[in-house]
């Protein structure tokens, strides 16, 4: 375990009661494993595993494939996660906590469905494929710089069923964005492309004055992709502690995140997330 995985902070965050209960109770009554790590018991995997917002009727069922980020280096390689792939798991959980968009999983499950087609044997801890519903929409959005006080970012949705693009929109974004900040751009650009097509319900966003533009502290950033880089090769238990350790009340990416790993580890599928 590392020093930023050991030092958790307490979850001061507006994820609602049960799940502050449920970081609060897993620091105290967790136990060590002899590998030194800390384990969960059922119970309170079950108290971190709260279910997804439920979509509400009209949300538009899509998914997101894509960032190209230009010639920006993130510098994430010591974490052990490609740039483009830590952006769009953050768009991802942004995009989960909602329940004006219906966000369907893609980039997991399709590999893993490829590869059980091929008959290889799943890795250690891979949730089970289980059966999509399908996306209507893909998003992409691709970064550029402009200049060294103008970059932009351009979000795509493309129909699933033609192919074809059926909305765009072009968004200033702070030039040198972490990725954080990328992938609430990414959000923002998608939830505006469905209002152009009046394809998302009205909601109340409880964290609407969450804004793309503000960064989260570098402490919190690097235990979400911790977290994240463990998640990849199913390690709950390090991508538990990793998430926890992010959970901020300007952060609610971290709870949606941690929120899944525990469905997943509670026996979900892929395809629920």
């Amino acid at each position: 375990m590392n020093a930023t995985q050991a030092n958790l902070r307490p979850a001061q965050t507006r994820v609602g009661v049960l799940l502050l209960a449920a970081l609060l109770s897993s620091c105290s009554l967790g136990y060590k494993t002899s590998s030194g790590h800390r384990s969960q018991s059922e119970a309170e995997w079950r108290a971190l595993g709260t279910p997804r917002p439920t979509p509400l009727s009209g949300a538009t069922r899509l998914t997101v494939t894509s960032f190209d980020l230009g010639d920006r280096d993130l510098d994430l390689e010591t974490i052990g996660i490609d740039a483009s792939v830590a952006v769009l798991e953050l768009a991802t959980a942004g995009l989960l906590r909602r329940r004006d968009v219906h966000f369907v999983e893609r980039r997991r499950f399709s590999v893993a469905a490829a590869a059980e087609r091929a008959g290889l044997e799943p890795p250690a801890g891979r949730p089970p494929v289980g059966i999509s519903v399908g996306a209507e929409f893909a998003a992409a959005a691709t970064y550029a710089e402009v200049t060294t006080e103008l970059a932009s970012l351009e979000v795509r949705l493309t129909s699933l069923q033609t192919g074809e693009v059926v909305g765009a929109t072009r968004l200033q974004v702070t030039p040198g964005a972490d990725a954080v900040q990328l992938g609430r751009s990414m959000v923002s650009g998608i939830l505006a492309v469905l209002d152009e097509l009046n394809r998302r319900p009205l909601w109340d966003d409880p964290m609407a004055a969450t804004r793309e533009s503000e960064r989260v502290r570098e402490d919190i950033l690097a235990n979400f992709l911790q977290g994240l880089a463990y998640e990849e090769v199913w390690d709950w238990e390090e991508a538990r502690e990793a998430y926890q350790a992010a959970v901020d009340v300007d952060f609610p990416e971290a709870a949606a995140a941690l929120a899944r790993t525990a469905r997943l580890r509670l026996g979900g599928t892929l395809a629920e997330s």
